[in-house]
């Protein structure tokens, strides 16, 4: 497939977080600060039959996968275009158009419904916009955010002496936490104001 490897000398390394470190391995963090995923033109050039793209797909995603998770079947993709959430295949061919739509969308489904998905989608397809040139920049913003997570915190506050230091994973966990689920809530309720004609004050 030549671009289809699709940049992924760290994938297979990052699936499965932390299942083999200490076996020469690089650290999770190391891994993940190095995710790289397809852009369009990366993608193959050729048309791919149903088992490729999923193939194709699980290989971009690897890193964010768990151990045992099948992230996308064939069902999953024909349902998925069923419900209008990606573009029906031509002759039962898929182009990069509809990989780069599968990453986008399997990547998303780890934290909206499919109905979010679709909507998110829909709003993107009616804004007119480059397709190629927005998922590509939303895969630098996505492994930029990857990245800060997973790169050393800036060094603590000294605690008060009658306070107990905190764990620094711990700390780091809650706060992504924290992190992901104002982020959720702003999507969310940002798509719904949109899908119900508001907008954005």
């Amino acid at each position: 497939m030549g671009g289809a490897a699709m940049g992924s000398r760290e994938k297979g390394a990052a699936h499965g977080a932390g299942a083999g470190e200490g076996r020469g391995e690089k650290p999770l963090a190391e891994r993940m600060r190095a995710v790289h995923i397809a852009r369009v033109a990366e993608l193959p050039r050729i048309e791919l039959y149903l088992d490729q793209v999923i193939t194709l797909v699980s290989q971009e995603l690897a890193f964010m996968t768990l151990p045992g998770e099948t992230l996308v079947t064939g069902s999953m993709v024909n349902n998925y275009v069923k419900q209008g959430v990606i573009p029906a295949p031509h002759r039962k061919r898929y182009t990069r158009r509809h990989v780069a739509s599968l990453v986008f969308v399997c990547a998303l489904k780890r934290v909206f419904s499919i109905a979010q998905v679709k909507t998110l989608m829909d709003i993107v397809h009616a804004s007119g916009c480059d397709l190629g040139a927005l998922y590509d920049d939303t895969c630098s913003l996505f492994e930029e955010a990857l990245a800060a997570c997973f790169s050393p915190a800036p060094a603590p506050e000294v605690a008060p002496a009658d306070a107990p230091a905190p764990d620094d994973e711990l700390s780091r966990l809650l706060d992504a936490a924290v992190a992901a689920l104002a982020t959720k809530v702003y999507v969310e309720q940002t798509l719904c104001a949109l899908s119900e004609g508001e907008g954005r004050s």
